[in-house]
């Protein structure tokens, strides 16, 4: 039959072979468990704590300072005359009046340049043109007011009350015209009256 030492050693190595290959098999299984039961625990507690906390504090401080052109326009802009015959033509630069001529004499120009005006208080100060005849590159002071009338219409009087003030503040100042009397609130003299053309 063969030598038995030879059978037996033979018969060993298969023994061994097969107890190996089926504890490789055992721990290859226990070891795919554990592989197993390793992923199935897995505690990731990885948080995104990232908080986005870009907050736009960009504020538009930019004001608008413009205003509506009508709103600050000079109120009486227009064409004029008065009961004897003198022309006013105001616009926002300027106050020019036109006197009629007399006898032989021709008519007569006024300008006065406009440098601020209020509405509200209802006067403006002109600087005198420097070609005048009169008080040329002094200053002026123009008040105007309005007059009810019973028909319901309203008429325009005006006051130059400062017509030879050495500069525009004093020119501004003179406050003395009063609206409340037509007849001799214009330094002692009276208003006159403003008819549009």
């Amino acid at each position: 039959m063969g030598n038995p030492r030879r059978m037996s050693l033979f018969f060993f190595v298969v023994v061994s072979l097969i107890v190996a290959a089926c504890g490789s098999e055992d721990d290859a299984a226990d070891g795919d468990l554990d592989a197993g039961e390793d992923s199935g625990t897995d505690t990731d507690t990885d948080t995104d704590t990232d908080a986005d906390t870009d907050a736009d504090t960009d504020t538009d401080t930019d004001a608008d300072t413009d205003t509506d052109a009508d709103a600050g326009a000079l109120e009486i802009i227009g064409d004029y005359h008065e009961d004897w015959g003198a022309e006013h033509h105001v616009t926002a630069d300027d106050w020019t009046v036109i006197f009629p001529g007399l006898e032989d004499a021709g008519p007569t120009t006024s300008v006065a340049h406009i440098t601020s005006f209020d509405n509200e208080a209802d006067y403006l100060v002109a600087q005198n043109d420097s070609e005048l005849s009169y008080f040329p590159d002094l200053w002026s002071r123009y008040d105007w007011t309005n007059e009810d009338l019973s028909d319901g219409g309203v008429d325009l009087y005006y006051c130059q009350i400062e017509y030879m003030a050495a500069d525009e503040e004093t020119a501004a100042a003179n406050g003395s015209a009063d609206p409340d009397d037509l007849g001799a609130g214009c330094s002692g003299f009276s208003w006159s009256r403003l008819i549009e053309d």
